[in-house]
């Protein structure tokens, strides 16, 4: 027999259920929303020292065991014959890194270097819509420099991952080629994230006065150089627009594959609403 305390019952269980049921689909919506409004990426630089103390295969497998989505490399060769290394002559690291990460992989050379290219470059799990390399100021006339500016696909947005390598030799042409990445980067269309190695001491003007005051920096102090006992930072991430991404989580990653140890940053990117 359903009596009047029943009924009630019922229509109370009946609205405690709903309501319920309500808060899981705000939440879960709630949720979607965040994911539509984020991207979130795991980046990684890396200094390969031309492969002298690693295999391709040693150095591919080490950046693999991070999974990041874009890794932005130094010292890149191409077919060259280097008496420091004889075990990397006339291989093609860039095809072989990206073969055995299985990433897209892109090169850019800065030099013509005994019968092949020293350059840097950059693998990525997203494809690439273009390919920009573009020379860096260079005053002083010492080796050339280049930034490889790459767009791509990620998802249903377009985001520009930058790599380079500033001068070794001349404090003010570093600056004249960090304010010149700034500008250049700043008139994409898209978010950006740039890494390499600046070449600069984390106290320098180039750091302090330039990079850190125009893009987001995404890592931390750690020094990065040399691997086997680092005294120098000279390995960086950045991002623009500057309130836009939020560092998450970084780490300068102890190995010995090369004379720069790597960083790894999980970075956000928030959209405008």
């Amino acid at each position: 027999m359903i009596t009047m305390h029943t009924k009630v019952g019922y229509k109370v269980g009946y609205k405690v259920c709903m309501l319920l049921l309500l808060l899981v689909m705000g939440a879960a919506t709630a949720q979607a929303a965040e994911r539509a409004d984020t991207i979130k990426l795991r980046v990684m630089t890396y200094n390969l020292r031309l492969g002298e103390l690693a295999s391709l295969e040693e150095l591919a497998a080490h950046i693999s065991s991070f999974k990041p989505d874009v890794v932005c490399l130094q010292e890149v060769d191409i077919h060259t014959k280097r008496a420091m290394c004889p075990h990397q002559n006339g291989k093609d690291f860039i095809s072989t890194l990206a073969y055995n990460t299985g990433m897209f992989g892109i090169y850019g050379k800065t030099i013509n270097y005994r019968g092949g290219y020293e350059g840097i470059g950059m693998l990525t799990r997203f494809p690439y819509i273009n390919i920009k390399k573009v020379p860096l100021p260079n005053p002083q006339n010492t080796e050339p420099r280049v930034a490889l500016v790459v767009n791509c696909e990620v998802g249903a947005d377009t985001l520009c991952f930058a790599a380079t390598h500033l001068d070794v030799v001349a404090i003010e042409t570093r600056n004249i080629q960090a304010n010149y990445l700034c500008d250049l980067l700043q008139q994409q269309p898209y978010p950006v994230v740039l890494a390499g190695d600046f070449n600069a001491r984390h106290y320098t003007e180039t750091i302090q006065k330039i990079m850190n005051k125009r893009m987001a920096p995404m890592t931390n102090d750690d020094m990065t150089f040399p691997a086997w006992n680092p005294f120098l930072k000279l390995d960086y991430i950045y991002t623009w627009p500057i309130d836009q991404w939020h560092l998450k989580h970084t780490q300068t990653v102890q190995s010995l594959l090369s004379d720069h140890l790597p960083i790894v940053s999980d970075i956000i990117y928030v959209k405008k609403r």
